[in-house]
Parts: C-alpha cells; structure tokens; sequence
C-alpha cells in the first residue's frame, strides 16, 4: 500500500497543472473567438455601406477569401499562443 500512496502522491500535482492548462487554454480560445466574432461583425456593418457594385467586384477579385484567410491566420495564432502558453504553466515553467 505504501507504493499506492506514492503514485498517488506524485500523481496529484500532475492532474492539477493539466486541469489549470487546459482551464486557460479554454479561456483563451473563447476568448479569441468571442474577439474574432466581434472583428467579423464590425467588418460586416463597414461593408454593409458599400455600394453593392463595389461589393461584387471584391467579390470576384477574392476580397473575402482574402479576408477568411487573414481571419482565420489570426485565429490559428491566438490558439497557438495559448497552447503554448498553456504548456508553459502547467509545467510550472
């Protein structure tokens, strides 16, 4: 039994940091995707004043392929971030 306490022992403080880890990793996407959301929206009323004509020409130019793009760079790097500034705290470095 003495060995039982040991693992269980070592093995507490480990579960601990992945729970914190993965707590602010969660925080962090939400986050993200609650700012990215917001960007998206505000683009959209902006946009929402253009002429239509304008709009269909940006269109076939691939504006908003273009746009999805540098959304979605945007969103990948705020998770990457947070993965790894995830790992960092829930290792203790």
């Amino acid at each position: 039994m003495g060995w039982l306490a040991a693992l269980v022992g070592l093995a507490t403080p480990m579960v601990g940091r992945v729970l914190v880890a993965l707590g602010f990793s969660v925080i962090t996407i939400t986050g993200a995707v609650a700012v990215l959301g917001s960007l998206k929206s505000q683009i959209l009323d902006v946009l929402g004043t253009a002429p239509s004509g304008a709009l269909m020409l940006a269109g076939l130019g691939g504006a908003w392929v273009g746009l999805g793009m540098v959304l979605g760079a945007c969103t990948f790097a705020v998770s990457v971030w947070g993965l790894t500034k995830a790992v960092r705290i829930g290792t203790g470095g």
